[in-house]
């Protein structure tokens, strides 16, 4: 075996990757230094004998023309996608543990403050709220005070705002819960989710915050689930109303229906509308993780746990304020379809 620069530079980086490893064994996690170890030893061996060369051959690339390096190139980047893998699995697991904990400070705050007792077998109106000081007053007001005669209340899950938007909510009567930084409307809605079912609520309905849709129609979705005909009604612009808007979007909105109905092999017409009633015993059984993209979710996952549901025709109107806090219409695309292919697959 002939030790040539590149082993031997082989060998020094596989030292130094070992003797980094064994230094910080006891600040680093076990996984970590696990990976230094492996990666350490792999160096070593690949450059200190020719182990290389039996496993390439084994593969079939062959001295000559290229064939080491590549497949040299081929290993390497699978190498590349198992730890490229492996950080995504870890910070999905981070992205948990920090929703898990501000909702645990959330609800601590809220219990702390005796605001429970507000929705015991109430309505219960929750909207996530992120800046929206220039609309949500406007919404507040709106909401009636008793559906299909049961008393309503309304809890606004500010998710991070920097401007007054949990103080106008107070002023007009609402209760508040806070995240200490923006986590998204999925995880203001998680929130609001556990406080409710923790709190008693008879049945959660969620809206918007931005003024897209209408108190008013509020008991066209608590009506169907308040009499027991299904445990769950979404809104839907398909079968009310909606605002034109971007085209992109309108293609977007009619692809993604078409694609959720045919994966649930149940017929959706508005999988993007956040307007929605649902028996607060149901929400337990839902498994949420989205941080965005959340409506789709929420349909799939109840379709997926035989719930009783129905579509009901709603109203969705522009914002009264502002600009939508939704990406542009690339991203808004790829994550929507993330969502929906993650939900259905797990």
């Amino acid at each position: 075996m002939e030790l040539s620069a590149l082993r031997i530079l082989g060998l020094a980086l596989g030292a130094a990757l070992l003797a980094f490893a064994l230094w910080r064994r006891r600040t680093l996690r076990n996984g970590d230094v696990v990976l230094l170890l492996a990666s350490s030893l792999g160096l070593l061996v690949v450059s200190g004998t020719d182990a290389l060369d039996a496993v390439l051959e084994f593969f079939s690339f062959q001295r000559g023309g290229g064939g080491r390096i590549l497949g040299l190139a081929v290993f390497a980047v699978v190498i590349l996608f198992l730890l490229t893998i492996r950080s995504l699995i870890q910070n999905g697991r981070i992205e948990r543990k920090l929703s898990a904990t501000l909702e645990g400070i959330a609800w601590e705050e809220f219990r702390a403050s005796g605001m429970p007792e507000r929705f015991r077998d109430r309505v219960a109106v929750v909207i996530p709220a992120f800046n929206e000081e220039d609309s949500i007053g406007q919404v507040l007001p709106r909401i009636p005070a008793a559906v299909c005669g049961v008393g309503t209340a309304v809890l606004v899950v500010d998710d991070g705002s920097r401007d007054r938007t949990g103080e106008i909510a107070r002023a007009n009567g609402a209760a508040v819960a806070r995240h200490v930084t923006n986590l998204g409307g999925g995880a203001a809605l998680r929130t609001g989710y556990r406080l409710m079912v923790d709190s008693g609520a008879r049945v959660v309905v969620t809206l918007d915050a931005d003024g897209q849709h209408r108190p008013e129609e509020m008991e066209r979705l608590v009506e169907p689930v308040l009499s027991g005909r299904v445990d769950m009604a979404h809104g839907s612009r398909v079968l009310g109303h909606a605002e034109p808007n971007h085209f992109a979007r309108e293609m977007g909105i009619i692809f993604f229906n078409r694609l959720v109905s045919l994966i649930t092999r149940t017929r959706v017409t508005d999988c993007s509308n956040g307007y929605r009633a649902v028996r607060s015993t149901v929400l337990p059984l839902l498994v949420l993780r989205q941080e965005q993209f959340h409506t789709s979710e929420f349909m799939i996952e109840a379709i997926k746990r035989g719930v009783p549901a129905m579509e009901v025709g709603v109203t969705v109107d522009k914002r009264l304020h502002g600009h939508s806090k939704k990406p542009a219409v690339l991203r808004y695309g790829l994550g929507f379809t993330n969502a929906i292919m993650r939900t259905w697959l797990r």
